[in-house]
C-alpha cells in the first residue's frame, strides 16, 4: 500500500467513526454557543469545488471595518469561552491584536474541528484562528498564513524510561487517543520507520495516561500542550522523549488564492513578532515562557508601522500562466538566480552558487523535470514577468510581495564573529580595547558592532578594513591586524576551513551559533500560483525530513546551524509528483 493511500484510508476510517457527531457553528448573536467538546480531527469532504474569490477579503474588511474570526470555545489555552461569555486564550488575543493593528472591530464566530474549514471556504468568516494545524489535506480547501505556533505531537514515557529517540520504542507498546491527530502522527511514524511497535487506542487521554502508569503501555502520543496541561499535577511521573513524533504548526486559515489577505495577515504576524506582542501573549498563556520563535522569520523591509487593509490591494490577481501544468507536460522548470561566475569569483560566491545549483537540481529530480537556467540580474523580476518559473537564492522582501510570492527559507546567513580557536572571547563584551576586522564592502558593520559592544559596556578600539574576503584569516593569523573579524558567515566559513583548525566561528555555551544579524534565502515563485508554491514547500520539507538537504547546504552552513524546517503533515504525493525522492 502506498503512503498516500494509507493516509487516505486513515482519514476515511476517522470520518466513518465520527460521522454521527458533527457539530455546526451558530451564527454570531443568534443562538447560545455549544460547549460540547469538538472532535479533534478535522473532516474534509472528498469532493469539492475550488471556487475562486471574486474580491479579496481585504476589500470587505476595509468596507465594513470588521474582521470575522472563527475560534474554538473549548481548547485552552488557545480558545475558550469563559463563565462571563467572553472569548479568551492565546488565539482570541492574537485575533484582537490583529484587529487592533488593522484599526477594525472583531466579530468572533464559534468554530469546531468539523466546521472551521467550511466556514472559511464558504466565506462565512474571514480568518480561522483556532489552533488549526497546517495539514496538507486541507491545502486544496483553504490557504494558510505562515505558522504562528510550532505545535507538535510528542511521545510521553514514564520517568526513568531510557528512551531518548523514537527508535528506542521498537517492539514496544504505544497508546493514542481515538479520533485525535495522535492517530495521524503514529500512522506517519509507522510509515517512515524501519522497525515495528504495537498501538493501543483509548477513549480519553486520562485513560491512556493511566495505562502508561500501570505499565500496560510504554508511551503515549498526543499534542504537547494538551499533554503538558493534563500532567501538570503529576509531572514528576513522566517525561517527554526528545525527538518529536510529528510537527503540526498552527497557522491562520483564509480563503484559497486570496493572496492580498494572506500577505496582510503574514505581514501583521511578522509585525506582532517584531514588536514583542507575540511574546507577551505567549508569556500570558504559557506560564511566563518565552515565545518559541525558532522557525519564525520576518521578511526584509517589514517596516515599523502596523499594516493596514488600506495598504493592500482589494483584487484577486491570478498568474498569467500556472507552472504545474507546464511541468507536467514540458517536463522543464525555468530557473532564475543561477549565476555565471568569472574564474576569479570569491570562494563564498562559488560555494553559494554551487549550493543553489545542487538544490534546484535535487528538487527537479524529484519532479522528474529538467532545469533550464534563465539568465538575468533581477531573478525575482524574471519570475514576475513570466520568463522564469522560480528564482533561487532570493531574500523574501515585502517590497517585492506585490510582484511574486516567496517560499520558506532554506538557508540562513549573516554577521558572525571569527576568532582564534584558543582565544578566550565569549562575545563583543570581551573586545574592550581590541581591533575588529571588517570587510570594506559590508557597509554598516562597524557601526553595528560599535553599538552592540556599547550595549555590553565595551568600547572597540578601532577597525581594520579587509579588502578581500580571502585575506581575513591572514589578517588575524599572520599580520595580527585584528583580534577578531566580524562579517558575513558565507565569507568567514572558507577562511575558517582553510586555517587548519586555528580559527573558528563564535558559539555560545551550548554550542549554538552567535549571530549579530540574520538574512534568509528562499525562492520566488509566481504570485498567487498556490499549487506550485505548495509543491516547492512540500519538496523542501521532504528533503529536510529525509536528510538529503543538509549535505547540500554544508558548503555554506555548518550542520548545527542549519535552519529548522516546519513540516506540514500529509502525503508525499502531490499533483502526480512523488516528493519522497523514491521513484516508482
Amino acid at each position: 500500500m502506498t503512503k498516500s493511500r494509507l493516509w487516505l484510508g486513515l482519514l476515511l476510517l476517522l470520518l466513518v467513526s465520527l460521522s454521527g457527531g458533527l457539530l455546526t457553528a451558530a451564527p454570531s448573536g443568534q443562538t447560545a454557543p455549544t460547549l460540547v467538546p469538538p472532535t479533534l480531527v478535522p473532516t474534509t469532504p472528498p469532493n469539492f469545488i475550488d471556487a475562486l474569490p471574486s474580491e479579496s477579503g481585504v476589500a470587505r474588511i476595509a468596507r465594513e471595518g470588521k474582521v470575522r474570526v472563527g475560534i474554538l470555545y473549548n481548547e485552552p489555552p488557545f480558545g475558550e469561552l469563559n463563565v462571563r461569555g467572553e472569548q479568551t486564550g492565546f488565539d482570541a488575543d492574537l485575533a484582537r491584536s490583529i484587529a487592533d493593528a488593522w484599526g477594525v472591530t472583531i466579530e468572533f464566530v464559534q468554530a469546531t474541528r468539523q466546521t472551521g474549514i467550511e466556514l472559511v471556504a464558504n466565506g462565512d468568516i474571514d480568518l480561522l484562528i483556532a489552533a488549526q494545524p497546517h495539514l496538507r489535506e486541507l491545502d486544496n480547501r483553504v490557504e494558510f498564513s505562515q505558522s504562528y505556533y510550532p505545535s507538535t505531537q510528542v511521545l510521553l514515557v514514564r520517568n526513568g524510561d531510557g528512551a531518548t529517540v523514537l527508535g528506542h520504542m521498537a517492539d514496544r507498546k504505544i497508546g493514542i487517543v481515538m479520533g485525535t491527530r495522535g492517530e495521524l502522527a503514529v500512522a506517519d511514524w509507522e510509515m517512515r520507520s524501519d522497525y515495528t511497535f504495537s498501538v493501543t487506542r483509548y477513549p480519553t487521554l486520562d485513560r491512556a495516561l493511566a495505562a502508561l502508569m500501570t505499565n500496560e503501555i510504554d508511551g503515549v502520543v498526543d499534542n504537547y500542550v494538551r499533554v503538558q496541561r493534563t500532567i501538570r499535577f503529576q509531572a514528576e511521573n513522566f517525561r517527554f522523549v526528545d525527538e518529536p513524533v510529528l510537527s503540526e504548526p498552527y497557522a491562520i486559515a483564509l480563503q484559497r488564492q486570496d493572496v492580498n489577505l494572506r500577505n496582510l495577515v503574514n505581514r501583521t504576524l511578522q509585525y506582532l513578532y517584531a514588536n514583542g506582542r507575540l511574546n507577551e501573549l505567549h508569556q500570558a498563556y504559557f506560564e511566563g515562557a518565552v515565545y518559541p520563535g525558532s522557525t519564525f522569520v520576518t521578511w526584509t523591509n517589514i517596516g515599523d508601522e502596523a499594516p493596514k487593509p488600506a495598504n493592500f490591494a482589494a483584487d484577486v490577481p491570478f498568474p498569467r500562466q500556472y507552472v504545474v501544468p507546464n511541468l507536467q507536460s514540458a517536463r522543464v522548470v525555468r530557473v532564475a538566480g543561477l549565476r555565471d561566475l568569472p574564474p576569479d569569483a570569491p570562494e563564498s560566491q562559488r560555494r553559494l552558487d554551487g549550493v543553489n545549483r545542487a538544490l534546484i537540481n535535487a528538487m527537479a529530480m524529484r519532479w522528474n523535470v529538467t532545469v533550464q537556467p534563465v539568465p538575468g540580474d533581477d531573478p525575482a523580476q524574471l519570475v514576475a514577468d513570466g520568463q522564469a518559473d522560480i528564482a533561487i537564492g532570493v531574500t523574501p522582501d515585502w517590497n517585492a510581495a506585490d510582484r511574486v510570492d516567496f517560499s520558506s527559507y532554506y538557508l540562513l546567513h549573516g554577521l558572525r564573529m571569527m576568532l582564534r580557536s584558543d582565544a578566550q572571547i565569549g562575545g563583543l563584551g570581551d573586545l574592550r580595547g581590541q581591533i575588529v576586522g571588517v570587510f570594506q564592502d559590508e557597509s554598516g558593520v562597524s557601526q553595528l558592532v560599535t553599538q552592540l559592544a556599547a550595549d555590553q559596556r565595551a568600547v572597540v578600539d578601532d577597525f581594520f578594513i579587509i579588502l578581500r574576503e580571502q585575506d581575513a584569516a591572514y589578517t588575524m593569523l599572520v599580520d595580527n591586524n585584528a583580534r577578531v573579524v566580524i562579517g558575513d558567515s558565507l565569507r568567514l566559513m572558507p577562511n575558517v576551513e582553510g586555517s587548519d583548525g586555528a580559527l573558528q566561528l563564535l558559539t555560545d555555551a551550548d554550542g549554538r551559533a552567535v549571530w549579530y544579524s540574520r538574512q534568509y534565502f528562499g525562492m520566488a515563485v509566481p504570485r498567487n500560483d498556490i499549487d506550485f508554491r505548495l509543491l516547492v514547500e512540500y519538496t523542501l520539507q521532504e528533503m529536510a525530513r529525509d536528510g538529503s538537504l543538509l549535505p547540500i547546504l554544508q558548503p555554506v552552513m555548518y550542520p548545527q546551524d542549519a535552519p529548522l524546517f516546519e513540516y506540514y503533515p500529509g502525503p508525499t504525493q502531490y499533483l502526480g509528483f512523488n516528493l519522497s525522492g523514491l521513484q516508482g
